[in-house]
Parts: C-alpha cells; sequence; structure tokens
C-alpha cells in the first residue's frame, strides 16, 4: 500500500507536467513558473514568495528565482506591503492573462481528466478519506516538531 501512493503521486506529477509542456514551450515557462502563476491566480489572498513556499512546499531559492524570473518576463509585478515594507506582495500583471487563461484552462482539463468516471459520491468520499489523510500527516509533523524542540533542549542543557 505505501508504495502505491508514491508510486500514484509520482503518475500525477508526470501526467500534470506532461499537460503543460506545449504551453511551457509557448510561453518560455518553467514547469515551476506556471505553478507560481497558478498558485497565484487560484489563491489570491496568499500573494508572498513565503506564501508560495509555505503551501506548495517548495524550497525558497526556487520559488525565488522563479518569481524573479516571472518579472523580468512580465508576468508578475510586487511591491511592498503596506505594514511592513519587508514583505513584498506578487500581483499578476495584467500582459499576463491570455497565457494565465490558457494554463488555467489546461489545468481545469488536468482534474477533469483526473476525476473522470467518478460520480458526486465518490468525490464526497475521496474528499473526506484526503482530509482524514491531511489531518494524520499534520499530526506527526506536530508530534515531530515537539519532538525536535524536545531534543534540542536536551542537547542544550
Amino acid at each position: 500500500m505505501q508504495s502505491h501512493i508514491l508510486d500514484y503521486a509520482n503518475h500525477f506529477k508526470r501526467f500534470y507536467s506532461r499537460m503543460f509542456q506545449p504551453l511551457a514551450q509557448r510561453y518560455a515557462l518553467t514547469q515551476l513558473e506556471i505553478d507560481v502563476l497558478l498558485f497565484l491566480h487560484n489563491n489570491p489572498q496568499y500573494n508572498t514568495a513565503r506564501d508560495i513556499v509555505e503551501k506548495r512546499g517548495v524550497a525558497k531559492s526556487n520559488v525565488s528565482a522563479a518569481v524573479e524570473a516571472l518579472r523580468e518576463k512580465g508576468y508578475l509585478t510586487s511591491g511592498p506591503d503596506p505594514q511592513s515594507r519587508k514583505v513584498q506582495r506578487l500581483s499578476l500583471a495584467p500582459e499576463s492573462r491570455v497565457a494565465l487563461s490558457e494554463l488555467a484552462a489546461r489545468q481545469e482539463r488536468c482534474f477533469v481528466v483526473l476525476f473522470a468516471g467518478f460520480g458526486d459520491n465518490e468525490l464526497k468520499e475521496l474528499r473526506q478519506l484526503l482530509q482524514r489523510l491531511d489531518q494524520n500527516v499534520q499530526a506527526a509533523l506536530r508530534g515531530m516538531d515537539a519532538l525536535r524542540a524536545d531534543f534540542q533542549t536536551d542537547q542544550k542543557e
């Protein structure tokens, strides 16, 4: 069972990436740049590089490089947060609308393919099962953080 879950995740990642290859070439974007654009498009309330790092689990250096490349290509703009000048808020540039429209449609197509043949009840049950898995993972992570904190305290004494 364990390896099957990892296999499923890898198959989806490969499928998802291949679905975007033509658009990546057309717009001269990397997959990470596409992911950043779609993240900002789908989650307007999360509009900092830190948000992308935390929510998508991508390395800070990779997100920074992707954001900088997207700014240079004219897809993103950024500006200081009114409350903290250290925080840069990211915005989708008006010039990104055409590409973003195609990218969002392609992403939607990915999920149509993924959930083909599933009924409403099956989708509801799947969502509930995935939420339980996520709760288990989050609880395990909290436990690991507590263990790490205890270990570091022991090391200092």
